[in-house]
């Protein structure tokens, strides 16, 4: 009685030691912190301007190491003519970055495997890093040209067949009498691999799309209204053209496209995966642009706020003379598409006199 006596006292303040507190083989209890979305809104706005900081000054630099290059782009020094020279010498004409985009037709190409492809996009993409603008003039693949060291005129998308790059941009500068300082060429399945990177693609379809080519394996079915497409359905969009205006419909699919993708590319979540999307670029895009180059063309492009861009077709008419299905354009049709985007062309030397008198 006497030893239950003694360890009462001893046991009850042992007790009065240890409350409150946990026993020493379990583990302290965690508390769930709340997730405070607002310091987190406030993190990514401040490394996004961090960011966009690092990218601002990396142009900067680029332009005091480069000073000459704010005022006049690379010379196109493969074109050998006389219209390539007066291109390259002008300096008006190069202060802009114009690139040659070209798709090649992988898919529904009539050619073999072994054979040359043709090109299935050609784009005039216009970057003016002063004015913070860019300029997409979508060419129609039967366009009517005459191909240099041709004869009998031809469609443009046989230029990249005959002659490579080379030809496609003497081809592209003596239609449009401007100075090509960059290509890009790129095949359809990274044109899908880039569309799944950036999250799909947003769009409203106009009409009912359907297509089937049992010898290219292309199936193209597609509804008409709102739209999120990923790769696979977005390169069956633009390369549908089973409708009452053939390749100009999906030339103006492609221009819509462009637009809507865009938009995506510059979001947040694109921002945040420029590492991954410059990878696949680099997997299926081949081009002469160095990475400060892209950089100074990609200054063009607001990313905070609604990017400035422009785009048109190439103004002409439907043309059958001798049986084969062309795009005519002439030197007004030419004149009137860039001047609708403000790009500058190659004046007539005659109006240039007159304005100098």
């Amino acid at each position: 009685m006497d030893e239950e006596r003694r360890e009462t006292p001893k046991d009850k303040s042992q007790t009065e030691k240890t409350e409150g507190q946990q026993p020493k083989d379990r583990p302290p209890r965690r508390t769930r912190k709340k997730i405070r979305w607002g310091r987190v809104v406030l993190c990514l706005a401040i490394a996004a301007a961090l960011a966009w900081a690092i990218f601002k000054g990396t142009v900067f630099l680029y332009g005091l190491l480069h000073p000459a290059s704010q005022q006049v782009g690379i010379k196109t020094s493969e074109t050998k003519t006389e219209l390539g020279q007066k291109l390259s010498a002008s300096q008006r004409l190069n202060r802009r970055i114009n690139v040659l985009l070209l798709g090649i037709d992988d898919g529904d190409s009539e050619a073999a495997e072994s054979e040359p492809k043709r090109t299935d996009a050609i784009l005039l993409v216009s970057f003016d890093p002063e004015n913070a603008q860019v300029s997409i003039l979508s060419i129609p693949r039967d366009t009517k040209v005459v191909l240099p060291g041709h004869r009998d005129p031809d469609k443009i998308n046989s230029a990249y067949t005959y002659g490579g790059v080379l030809m496609a941009k003497q081809t592209v500068e003596n239609l449009l009498e401007v100075p090509v300082h960059y290509y890009a060429l790129a095949n359809w399945q990274g044109f899908i691999d880039v569309v799944d990177k950036i999250g799909g693609v947003d769009l409203y379809v106009d009409n009912d799309m359907h297509y089937e080519d049992p010898y290219a394996d292309l199936v193209i079915d597609i509804k008409k209204g709102s739209q999120h497409m990923d790769g696979k359905a977005a390169g069956k969009y633009v390369r549908f053209r089973s409708d009452e205006l053939g390749d100009i419909g999906r030339v103006q699919r492609q221009q819509r496209f462009l637009k809507a993708a865009a938009k995506q590319l510059v979001s947040v979540q694109n921002l945040t995966n420029i590492g991954s999307l410059l990878a696949t670029l680099e997997k299926y895009v081949e081009t002469d642009m160095d990475t400060l180059t892209m950089l100074k063309a990609a200054n063009s492009f607001k990313l905070f706020g609604e990017s400035t861009v422009k785009s048109c077709m190439l103004y002409g008419r439907f043309d059958d003379t001798g049986g084969i299905s062309y795009w005519a354009v002439d030197r007004e049709s030419v004149r009137k598409s860039l001047d609708e985007l403000g790009i500058p062309y190659l004046p007539d030397e005659a109006k240039e006199k007159a304005k100098a008198e």
